[in-house]
């Protein structure tokens, strides 16, 4: 992972260690931290899951079609793995899995600056240097890290990913029709500052300042009272990472109204994905658990 104004360039880079910050995040710890974020500990990047969450689909939101989930792809996930890259991405790497005929292992693809901040914060414990946030690869929606990598490089260079130098896990995908979305992860996170904190505004220009860098730190680490997907509702389902957030927990409420037997933690895991399938076989609709539109308006009206 590299830390510069360009992957394409040949400015100097800063190469981060992929393969430390993925043993964190290897902890199997699922819920965010019931806090700020500047007060979460580094045990893994999955703290802030919620928060992330949020991050990833105002971003979404601001560019629909560049920014898309792969995790329907042949691919294992950890925890704190979000599967989303540029379309253009997608393409290529389904077709080197295709290729192989294997499942790849992705450790990390898309890194939000909420995750960068953790690593940010607690660079000085690291043995390698950390980019602040906004800077890194891994916010640009073309970056994954792997297992098994000396394994998938030539299927992964033919289609356009190639392995950065120094920095085994790691792979960026340097094929055409992408955009740089690094400024965009941070535009994103001062809208929805700027959402939840009227009276207390950033600027959004895309840049990491001091003063985003203090409002990023303030940030709740489950996520902002003000969701991104309270005016247009995501689209629930069992996945990896765990979905969480006011949404879910408004979907558990809803399906216990129902009379289905369901905790309310805000956490989709599989208890939530059976009893959603449950309430879809009750109302006749295929159960399959995913809460699109059908299903959220028999459940919520």
């Amino acid at each position: 992972m590299t830390d510069s104004s360009d992957i394409r360039s040949n400015q100097p880079v800063i190469v981060e260690a992929c393969a430390e910050f993925v043993q964190r995040d290897m902890l199997e710890i699922k819920g965010s931290f019931p806090g700020l974020l500047r007060d979460a500990p580094m045990s893994s990047t999955a703290v802030v899951n919620g928060l992330s969450q949020q991050l990833i689909y105002q971003l979404q939101l601001i560019m629909p079609d560049a920014f898309v989930s792969f995790d329907e792809l042949n691919v294992h996930l950890g925890d704190a793995a979000f599967p989303y890259v540029q379309t253009q991405a997608k393409q290529a790497l389904q077709r080197a899995i295709q290729d192989r005929g294997q499942r790849m292992h992705v450790n990390s693809a898309y890194r939000t600056i909420a995750q960068q901040m953790l690593l940010y914060n607690d660079r000085f414990n690291n043995s390698n240097p950390v980019a602040p946030p906004g800077t890194s690869n891994h916010q640009t929606g073309l970056a994954i890290d792997i297992e098994d990598a000396l394994g998938w490089e030539p299927y992964l260079m033919q289609y356009g990913w190639n392995p950065l130098p120094g920095d085994p896990p790691h792979f960026d995908y340097q094929g055409g029709g992408t955009i740089d979305l690094r400024s965009t992860s941070i535009l994103a996170f001062q809208r929805l500052w700027n959402q939840n904190n009227p009276n207390a505004k950033i600027s959004e220009d895309g840049g990491f300042g001091p003063q985003t860098e203090g409002a990023l730190n303030r940030s709740p680490a489950p996520g902002f009272p003000k969701a991104p997907w309270d005016n247009k509702p995501r689209t629930l389902r069992l996945a990896m990472p765990r979905m969480e957030g006011s949404d879910v927990l408004k979907l558990q409420e809803a399906l216990k109204k129902a009379g289905i037997v369901v905790g309310a933690d805000g956490e989709f895991g599989p208890a939530t994905d059976k009893a959603v399938k449950e309430f879809q076989q009750k109302k006749g609709l295929n159960p399959d658990g995913i809460v699109g539109p059908k299903t959220r308006e028999l459940l919520m009206h």
